[in-house]
């Protein structure tokens, strides 16, 4: 049921549900160290392999295809000279810059 009710209904109101639970989970990722929540998903992958399993095989791909899947990024043409971090729409733009 849970699969079903993470696609029908939006995260917004599923978080609205159970304010407490959010709250703790703001205070948690505020206070506990990136390194530390990283270890700690990795280690709950390992002692469960088979709900992980499930989530990356199944349910991850599919609740991706329904919403729309990957979104396609820009085919518009970028112009760069040098080592400028800028990407120019036009190659006179690249040639005016002025980090040459």
């Amino acid at each position: 049921m849970g699969f079903l009710s993470r696609l029908l209904i939006p995260r917004s109101v599923r978080r609205a549900a159970h304010p407490v639970r959010s709250a703790k989970r703001i205070v948690r990722k505020a206070v506990v160290p990136k390194s530390i929540r990283k270890v700690t998903y990795g280690a709950s992958q390992v002692a469960n392999p088979l709900s992980s399993l499930a989530y990356h095989a199944v349910e991850r791909p599919v609740t991706t295809a329904l919403r729309g899947g990957f979104k396609k990024k820009s085919t518009t043409p970028a112009f760069r000279h040098g080592y400028c971090p800028v990407k120019h729409r036009t190659a006179e733009t690249a040639q005016r810059c002025r980090n040459r």
